[in-house]
Formats: structure tokens, sequence, C-alpha cells
């Protein structure tokens, strides 16, 4: 995990880097990109108070092909969603998160494929009966995606837990709040309620992918001037 982790953080400074000088890129040679545009801004998912700016993650490129990979029509995806169908968008996070985590048991990539980091498709992954934490987010994706889940609203995040560490989560949007589907078998999560335990760093969906930028509080000078202004509008 620490090499993987290491792996993910310089990725994430050449995304930073390749954001703040994009008309500098503009002039340079063309690389193939197979994961998601840059587009649908107001499909960002500013959880946490994070500014989700788009970007082109090229270093993930090959990994993301994987986890867009259709799985919807596979008998197994159907197996495992097919008693979900008539539940609510909220039980049906739940179901999908307990069900994820009993059908595939956990294994590293390093034991399952012989890579130090390999994101598998969901077909792969249902196969198999086992994967990592991305493995599995990916597979939770696509269950959701199949009952009915819009793509625009789920998210593969790269995160930092201050108590877990790095880690990797299905975000799920619904009715524009943000739930965390995490890799511990627990019920899914507000990201609200854990604001200050995680720390979303890199989310990828359908239309793009994003780092998060954390916006900076509100100084005391501003804070003292905008109740000034307040209680002058009064």
């Amino acid at each position: 995990m620490q090499r993987r982790w290491a792996l993910y953080s310089g990725a994430l400074v050449a995304c930073a880097l390749l954001a703040a000088t994009t008309a500098k890129a503009a002039d340079a040679p063309k690389r193939s990109w197979k994961g998601p545009p840059l587009l649908a801004l107001n499909a960002a998912p500013n959880l946490l108070g994070t500014a989700a700016t788009a970007i082109r993650a090229d270093r993930f490129s090959g990994s993301w092909a994987n986890a867009m990979a259709d799985a919807s029509g596979s008998p197994l995806m159907q197996r495992l969603v097919a008693p979900a169908r008539q539940l609510t968008p909220t039980d049906k996070l739940k179901y999908v998160q307990s069900r994820v985590t009993s059908s595939v048991r956990w294994i590293s990539d390093t034991t399952e494929w012989g890579k130090h980091d390999y994101w598998a498709t969901a077909n792969e992954t249902l196969q198999h009966g086992a994967g990592d934490n991305e493995d599995r987010a990916i597979v939770k994706m696509h269950a959701l995606r199949a009952l009915g889940f819009s793509s625009n609203d789920l998210f593969l995040t790269l995160a930092r837990d201050r108590v877990g560490g790095p880690i990797t989560v299905l975000t799920a949007r619904l009715n524009g709040r943000y739930y965390i589907l995490d890799d511990t078998g627990g019920a899914p999560f507000l990201a609200d309620s854990r604001r200050n335990e995680f720390e979303p760093i890199l989310s990828f969906g359908s239309t793009a992918a994003w780092i998060h930028k954390r916006l900076a509080p509100v100084t005391a000078p501003m804070a003292a001037l905008k109740t000034a202004m307040a209680k002058k509008a009064q």
C-alpha cells in the first residue's frame, strides 16, 4: 500500500502541475487519453468544502479504462443486483455496500495479478471473487449503475483517512448529498459526517477526472467585514 500511495502521490503532483500549465501544454504533442474527458463542470464532486478541478490524469488512463468497462451484460452482475431492484435509492446503497463486501474477498494485486497496482474490470473481479479496495469500489460503481444510478453521480475517489491512511472509495451523489462506500464493509456514510477524518484527493467519474482543492477558510477580518455589512443592511 505504501508503494502504491507513493505512485499515486507522484501522479497527483504531476496532475496539479499540468492543471496549472494548461496554456503551455496546449502547444505540446498530444497524448492519447482514453479516460474521462474534461467536460461537465457542473457535475464536479465538490464534496467536503473542496473545489473539484478537472484535470488530465494520463497516469491513470489504462486503469480508468478498465474501471469503466461495461459490466451490465454480466450474468454475475445481474445476479448480484437482482435482490435490490425494488429497493429505495438509499437502501440500494446499503445493499451494494454489504453485498460486494461479502461477495468479493479482499486480496492484494500482487497476490492476485502479480502487479503492484492493477485496477481490474468489474467482470474480472466478479469472476475471480476477489479484489482489493479499488476493485471492490469499481464493482460497487457498476452495481449501482445497474440499479439505476446515473454514471454522473458515481465517483471513484482516492482519499486520505486520518485514522486508516490512504484509501480508495466509491462516492455516490444522491439528492445533492455525497455518500461514501468505503472498504470496511460498514454502512455507507454521509461525507459531511466525517469531515474531520476524510480528505478527498482525486476523483474519477464518467465525464472527467478531478483533483480536489481545499477552499481557503474565511479569514477573521473578512468574517468581521461580512458581519458588519449584514448589520448595516438590517
